[in-house]
């Protein structure tokens, strides 16, 4: 009964959390060209974001993971973000932004590593997939979309900002209802302490994760203009807000079943494969948008890319989560969520906006597709043994 309250309210904190990023994300660049920021100043802001979560993820989610009370510091985390998200939404000049950016990052930077931890732990125990609480923060996204959609074009962007904070406050309270032991590490006499160190040499002796590391830092380099500019893009063509907010959510409406089937299909052909898969499917689509690059084709590719994104995540989670001890499973994604990140959105960010300034979005998928296939080539060199031919144990 306890561990079906645990799913339960995991699920909820997933809708809460992530689905409510859905207010402020497709949104956020968007109100950043309003104030008439430069691609180069966008991307600036992106990368003070990634500076500190590359520094502070990794020892805030060591340090909170040997806590008995880590689940307090991760509810004070999120009430901090959600206060971060209204004055980020406040502001209307660059160095203020830049300023408020810097200190919600330092509150928030560990709180994703942290909560896919506690997720994972839960929906282990419960006997489900990761896939089907991750599924909930697509619903949330869905829902959180669809208002902000309505309240952005009625309101201003402020309202998006307003929303998100809302949905973490109640995140937050939702902690209480999850039992502590999932937000922090038992420690065993032949387990070390989970610190960077650990995680940089678990990657390192995987050929596998370090496989997946280089990938990571050619998609995130290479993939960062889409990621910023799309939904610009989609403004330049002609898109009203509301018609983002609906290509917001048409990945989403996808991936509710695809993330519970993802959770069958990784363990019928192995985490490895089915990220390989991922990946040489998101490749096509940039080609597809890179080709034909209309307003219905980019929503199209949105729909059909709900696939490839819970095929990816899905199986991210699963490939760092079946090679690694649990007391090492958080550390290891706050180094490949956050810290490798960060160092790619670094430099990334900024030459993504200079390029978004010279010549234009379209080009940027250019850039993304061959961030995708060198990704995907990666993974091939390093690829387990037999992992083509079975499943990963």
């Amino acid at each position: 009964m306890t561990i079906s309250k645990d799913l339960f309210f995991a699920r909820f904190y997933y809708f809460t959390f992530m689905g409510g990023w859905g207010f402020v994300m497709p949104f956020a660049n968007l109100f950043y060209t309003s104030l008439g920021f430069s691609g180069k100043q966008i991307g600036l802001i992106t990368s003070t974001s990634a500076i500190v979560g590359m520094i502070a993820s990794p020892i805030w989610v060591s340090a909170v993971k040997r806590h008995p009370l880590a689940h307090r510091i991760l509810q004070l985390a999120i009430l901090f973000g959600s206060v971060g998200y209204y004055f980020i939404g406040q502001q209307t000049e660059f160095l203020p932004i830049i300023f408020t950016v810097f200190l919600h990052s330092l509150a928030a930077s560990g709180i994703l590593p942290l909560s896919d931890s506690m997720v994972v732990l839960v929906s282990q125990e419960s006997g489900k997939g990761y896939g089907s609480v991750r599924a909930w923060a697509s619903l949330g996204w869905i829902i959180s979309l669809l208002t902000a959609g309505r309240l952005v074009e009625r309101f201003g962007y402020i309202a998006g900002f307003m929303g998100v904070s809302i949905m973490w406050t109640i995140a937050a309270m939702i902690v209480f209802f999850i039992q502590p032991h999932y937000f922090s590490t038992t420690k065993h006499l032949n387990q070390p302490n989970p610190h960077l160190r650990v995680a940089i040499q678990k990657v390192i002796q995987d050929r596998t994760l370090l496989g997946f590391a280089i990938a990571l830092i050619a998609i995130g380099f290479l993939n960062s203009g889409v990621l910023q500019f799309e939904n610009v893009y989609l403004a330049q063509l002609g898109a009203s807000k509301r018609l983002i907010s609906v290509a917001g959510i048409l990945s989403a409406i996808v991936e509710l079943p695809f993330m519970v089937y993802a959770d069958r299909y990784v363990h019928r052909v192995g985490a490895h494969r089915l990220l390989l898969f991922a990946l040489i499917l998101t490749f096509i689509q940039r080609v597809v948008v890179l080709l034909l690059p209309t307003i219905p084709t980019i929503m199209i590719v949105r729909f059909i890319g709900g696939i490839a994104f819970s095929f990816y995540t899905i199986s991210f989670i699963g490939l760092i989560s079946s090679r690694t001890q649990s007391s090492e499973t958080g550390i290891v994604l706050a180094l490949y969520t956050v810290t490798i990140a960060g160092l790619v959105n670094i430099v990334a960010s900024p030459v993504g906006g200079a390029i978004f300034d010279a010549i234009g979005a379209r080009w940027l998928y250019a850039f993304s597709a061959a961030g995708y296939i060198i990704g995907a080539i990666s993974m091939w060199l390093t690829r387990p043994p037999g992992a083509l031919k079975t499943s990963e144990a």
